[in-house]
């Protein structure tokens, strides 16, 4: 006798270097989910994907969420929320168990998981997801489900991302001052993954590169899991100070032309195209100067390639290199630079496109906007209830399955 899952709500809350955004969803009796509310302010109290000034970053989150609620006419006192500070890592390892004369079995299965998951992260380091990827028998590795069989030795080759301590501890504080509880973390890599990758993409293997404003997070799938996680404390922010710098411009006007003229590609005409440019530090005395397009091109190319440059490193000395494919995903708000996608061909010689959210009902703008990956990957996160022989060890920061967890939200939920 089947039962259908309990109705709730579930928010999701990303916390960003440029904004705060929010969504309040709904599941259905049959569990498929639908936003209702959303809602998504300017960030206050963060730099560079990390928390600096916890009063101003809570009261910020929680004027989001009660925006959010509004709109969904619902209320929430817990959320799904992001991490994306500088110092989220990953690293593969195998963990073996010797074997008896008999069949694996269930029992021999839970035995690998519980060693491997209790394994703890280094001093000072919080773990954010731990995911089995298969199992190995007497060296032969890959193997789904070894139930059935017989061997020696049985191996759990797994995945595990952490963070620094201190990150977590400051997000949960952050979030707690707006009354609400961070239900589970998310490295924000792996939630932008999940809202802009096609389930083939994740199979076969594939890269995300998901730059916001002050970080830049990596993550890349295969075999529809998440097998690397990275971040860079560098961003599409950092493209704004550059030509603020370069410039000799306020913030906002640097912002303003990176937005309306900004290209990371040159293209004939940019040297005779003069750009109004105002100077910093005008008090109306010397006016507005002007500057070839040029000019704004090459910062903006600079830096972007010197990103990518930065990634392309960090998976080549990774161990899921040979699962990186040969295409990428760029999303997030810095994706939306023109001439990103041909430039990101060119530096990492792979085919690339731009990645916009979907697979939830009622996403409205959202789905057109790069930019919201991050928020609608943390709901899409709740959804993903593992089955089979792994699922016992897909916990995510906690000691209980991924099964379990999902079960145990809905439960609670209103």
């Amino acid at each position: 006798m089947s039962v259908s899952p309990p109705l709730g709500l579930i928010a999701a809350l990303d916390i960003g270097t440029a904004k705060t955004s929010c969504i309040v969803a709904r599941a259905d009796a049959h569990g498929r989910l639908r936003v209702h509310g959303h809602a998504a302010r300017a960030s206050k109290g963060v730099r560079n994907g990390a928390i600096i000034d916890i009063d101003a970053a809570g009261l910020c989150a929680g004027r989001v969420v009660e925006a959010a609620e509004a709109m969904a006419r619902e209320s929430v006192d817990r959320v799904i929320v992001n991490l994306s500070s500088n110092g989220i890592a990953s690293k593969q390892k195998q963990t073996a168990i010797p074997l008896g004369s008999a069949a694996i079995g269930t029992a021999e299965l839970n035995q690998v998981i519980r060693q491997s998951r209790d394994i703890a992260p280094a001093a000072g380091r919080a773990r954010l997801h731990f995911l089995p990827l298969g199992y190995g028998v007497d060296g032969n590795r890959g193997i789904p489900d070894p139930r059935g069989l017989f061997g020696q030795t049985l191996a759990l080759d797994a995945v595990s991302v952490t963070c620094h301590e201190s990150a977590v501890r400051t997000l949960r504080t952050a979030i707690a001052r707006a009354h609400l509880e961070a239900q589970s973390i998310v490295a924000s890599a792996y939630a932008a993954g999940l809202a802009v990758l096609h389930p083939d993409e994740r199979e076969l293997g594939i890269t995300v590169i998901d730059m916001g404003a002050g970080s830049t997070n990596v993550a890349v799938f295969f075999e529809n899991e998440l097998v690397f996680c990275d971040s860079l404390p560098v961003g599409a922010g950092h493209i704004t100070q550059d030509i603020a710098q370069g410039l000799s411009t306020p913030l906002a006007e640097a912002e303003r032309l990176k937005t309306l003229h900004g290209s990371c590609l040159a293209a004939a005409g940019d040297e005779r195209d003069l750009l109004d440019i105002q100077p910093l530090g005008d008090e109306g005395d010397v006016g507005i100067l002007q500057a070839p397009r040029a000019l704004l091109v090459r910062i903006i190319q600079a830096r972007i390639e010197e990103i990518l440059e930065l990634v392309q490193q960090r998976i080549a000395r990774s161990d899921a290199a040979r699962f990186a494919g040969g295409a990428v995903v760029l999303t997030g708000g810095g994706s939306q630079l023109h001439g990103i996608r041909e430039l990101a061909g060119q530096v990492l010689d792979k085919r690339v496109r731009i990645g916009r959210p979907s697979g939830i009902a009622g996403l409205a703008d959202m789905a057109d906007d790069p930019a919201f990956a991050g928020v609608v990957g943390l709901i899409q996160f709740i959804q993903r209830p593992r089955s089979g022989p792994l699922a016992a060890g897909a916990g995510h920061g906690e000691k209980t399955g991924m099964l379990d967890r999902v079960t145990g939200w809905l439960r609670g939920l209103r």
